[in-house]
């Protein structure tokens, strides 16, 4: 086994797509299971932005050694900031719950943003014009975060779990990571924050990691150009490897197996320099001590 395989041993993919989903994606949640397992790694999180995938990663998981992780993001098809479904996707064994993205106030007023747009672009816009749907997804109030926040944190802490701020602008994001530490919640991911509509400067960013936050980085903003490689490295280094997550945030169908954001990120860390011993802390250690896994 080279020296890059044994770095890569129970990795953990934070922020993967695979399907069944509303739109296309590359593999479904079985497929990921076999790559990852024949990989050696340990597993990844399935996220959707309409649905909790808690029930369909439990059904999922027969005895592989790689494990399909659930997540639930809190846009408006579960109700938004709806600490029950929370509570439901956690007692089907969820482990990560996103705030807002899609349906997010940043998401939903950017109209267009540099590189190729998303996949699930005409989709969501087509649920937004949806009678009934509902208004963009605000996490501050007058006073600081909405209440409805608060429920949802109650659970994340009861249950352990990992809270990650979706696509939130930076003033948002420090609000949330400010409340829950007044919740007792210390894991908490910035959802890739080197995304122009989110409008997170690299100093925001450090002083994030400087409160406690890990900060993501997805191989799926570098291959389309909306993370360029040196940015992301020049991240790494300024925030620490101890304070950042490297996910695929893969299953676009252009943008090919989602195990493959694992071995990507480790090839590109292997060229900039860093030792085996630091993409082990980045791609194993690290997502393991934020999973709890």
């Amino acid at each position: 086994m080279g020296e890059l395989e044994e770095a890569l041993k129970g990795a953990i993919d934070l922020h993967t797509h695979p399907a069944p989903d509303i739109v296309q994606r590359s593999q479904t949640v079985a497929e990921a299971i076999i790559d990852f397992a024949a990989a050696g790694y340990g597993g990844f999180v399935a996220k959707s932005h309409v649905a909790s995938t808690a029930s369909l990663c439990r059904a999922a998981n027969t005895g592989a050694q790689a494990r399909a992780i659930g997540a639930i993001a809190l846009n408006r098809p579960v109700g938004g900031l709806n600490a029950g479904a929370v509570e439901v996707a956690a007692r089907l064994g969820a482990r990560v719950v996103w705030l807002p993205t899609v349906d997010s106030r940043r998401q939903r007023e950017q109209a267009t943003t540099p590189g190729p747009a998303p996949v699930w672009a005409d989709t969501q816009a087509e649920l937004a014009r949806t009678p009934g749907y509902g208004p963009p997804i605000t996490v501050l109030g007058d006073s600081g975060v909405v209440p409805e926040l608060h429920d949802v944190l109650d659970v994340v802490r009861e249950h352990g779990l990992l809270l990650a701020t979706g696509h939130l602008d930076c003033d948002e994001v420090f609000a949330v990571i400010d409340a829950a530490k007044d919740h007792g919640i210390d894991r908490i991911m910035v959802t890739h924050p080197d995304l122009p509509r989110q409008r997170i400067t690299l100093e925001a960013q450090i002083e994030m990691a400087r409160r406690g936050a890990w900060i993501e980085r997805t191989m799926a903003s570098v291959l389309e150009g909306k993370l360029p490689l040196e940015n992301a490295l020049r991240g790494i280094r300024a925030c620490g490897p101890g304070s950042t997550l490297l996910t695929g945030d893969l299953g676009q169908p252009h943008n090919g197996p989602i195990a493959d954001g694992m071995k990507r990120w480790a090839a590109c860390l292997h060229d900039a320099g860093f030792a085996p011993q630091q993409i082990h802390e980045l791609l194993v250690t690290n997502p393991r001590e934020a999973l709890q896994f």
